[in-house]
């Protein structure tokens, strides 16, 4: 791997630590092996990077690389060490010449890291979506596969990492695209595909907006369970959502068609559209359940560690999408007594925006990270975007529940992305802009901020939008910044 120098000729130096599916540290002697290589490096700030892009070896070092050397441009090299943590994650990245629903050699592979165990029903997913048979009962088999994938026994442990709220809120973990019919999911999918199409023709014409802060001072009425009322939850909000289905609690509601209904080639063709984008989200989710997992029950206990054994190197944790999700449930498994972490950055984090809240909207508790920032000296920086659309048009669709009809607000409020709309329902965290939050001194000492990296994360095709739009040079000089870096 060639060296990442900064601008003075200094080498940044980078170490991997990895994990399996189970939070099991793929070698034993890693964390030890890390903390002699960084007294040896005399590293004083450590930052530890997490990604999903892990389809395969090669294209995890890629990124890698790539965050090396815009950290090494932004500055960060004398004392600075980089730590990348590698995982069963991957990402569905759109072709060169645009969305391919279909499965490639690449993504079966990297699928049978996150699936251990399932290449025979893998194999069978694939083959149906190859065929793609004209009868809506080969969906139903799509589906039936998926869930095998997917579930888990109920005293398993990743059961608890399936949604960003609490675990009082909602017993019930699986989305409800697990649960629907295959059928009326797929067609939901396919339409939101078209949605993607249309979202990403529009992209040039829409400008960043950002709604000015509720009055911190003003007092919000609470309900008698103790959750914000829905208008009076803070947070910036996107000027419109990718849909207006978004806006109804049900957003992949049943079609009028019966079940069994015969349907047209075209139709059923349009629904293994969205059959291919379901296996993708399902991905997503399981990918999430892992990173919370992993996060919590892995990386946690190897930075308690390093804290021990290297007491003056500050650690930084960053991540992006799932990632995010990786680090910020690291920092939820650590003693919040001494706030062990120096500053915290999500980059379009795939995690809920009412994840840090102490009370959620029309639901009894709070987010399953709330609290958090007891845990970061630093800022909890958190960027978002409104061209991000694998956040905010598929990630609400991905996480709605069964039973969400009885909700008063859409899907897009309900289950919206902190990497789309940045931090709700904290009463006085602060909005930015990028170019705001990188002038000196404008991130606060502490507590979250949303900066709206809209300008600058906003290239990219459907269904994902610019969601992996994040290898900005801005973007390693808001880590340097949250973490005054030297």
């Amino acid at each position: 791997m060639p060296e990442a120098v900064d601008r003075a000729g200094r080498t940044l130096p980078m170490w991997v630590v990895g994990f399996d599916a189970d939070a099991s540290a793929r070698d034993e002697e890693q964390a030890d092996r890390l903390v002699r290589a960084v007294r040896e490096a005399d590293v004083r700030h450590l930052v530890v990077l997490a990604h999903a892009a892990h389809n395969d070896r090669e294209t995890a070092d890629r990124v890698h690389d790539r965050w090396r050397a815009l950290l090494a441009e932004a500055g960060c090299g004398d004392g600075v060490g980089l730590v990348v943590v590698r995982w069963p994650g991957m990402c569905f990245a759109p072709a060169e010449d645009g969305y391919q629903p279909r499965v490639t050699d690449a993504d079966l592979a990297a699928l049978r890291h996150v699936f251990p165990g399932g290449d025979k029903v893998l194999t069978g997913l694939r083959d149906l979506l190859d065929a793609r048979p004209q009868k809506n009962g080969a969906l139903d088999d799509l589906g039936i596969g998926l869930r095998r994938l997917s579930e888990q026994p109920l005293d398993d442990p990743l059961h608890a990492y399936g949604t960003d709220l609490g675990a009082d809120v909602l017993p019930q973990t699986d989305p409800a695209m697990l649960i629907d019919s295959p059928a009326q999911v797929c067609e939901g999918f396919a339409e939101a595909l078209e949605w993607a199409q249309e979202e990403t023709a529009r992209v040039e014409e829409r400008e960043p907006e950002r709604f000015e802060e509720p009055d911190a001072s003003a007092a919000h009425d609470v309900s008698e369970h103790g959750t914000l009322t829905e208008t009076d939850t803070p947070g910036p909000r996107p000027p419109d959502d990718p849909t207006e289905c978004l806006e109804r609690p049900e957003s992949l509601a049943p079609s009028e068609r019966p079940l069994r209904a015969a349907e047209s080639g075209p139709e059923l063709e349009r629904k293994w559209d969205g059959a291919h984008q379901l296996l993708c989200q399902v991905t997503s989710y399981t990918v999430r359940r892992h990173a919370g997992l992993i996060g919590e029950r892995g990386l946690a206990p190897l930075l308690r560690h390093l804290r021990a054994e290297l007491p003056d190197t500050r650690l930084h944790l960053v991540g992006h999408g799932p990632g995010a999700r990786l680090v910020a449930y690291a920092a939820r498994g650590l003693d919040a007594d001494e706030r062990p972490i120096a500053s915290l950055c999500l980059f379009q984090a795939a995690v809920s925006h009412f994840a840090f809240a102490d009370h959620l909207p029309q639901l009894s508790g709070g987010g399953a990270l709330a609290g958090l920032d007891g845990r970061v000296a630093g800022p909890v920086v958190c960027t978002y975007s409104h061209h991000d659309l694998e956040l905010g048009l598929f990630f609400p669709l991905a996480c709605r529940r069964i039973g969400d009809g009885a909700l008063l607000s859409g899907a897009g409020r309900m289950w919206g992305a902190l990497g789309y709309d940045g931090v709700q329902g904290i009463d006085g965290s602060p909005t930015l802009t990028l170019a705001e939050a990188l002038t000196e001194g404008a991130l606060p000492d502490t507590g979250y901020v949303s900066v709206d990296a809209s300008e600058v994360i906003r290239e990219g095709g459907p269904p994902q939008g610019a969601h992996h739009d994040v290898y900005h040079p801005h973007l390693a000089h808001l880590i340097r910044a949250a973490g005054h870096l030297p």
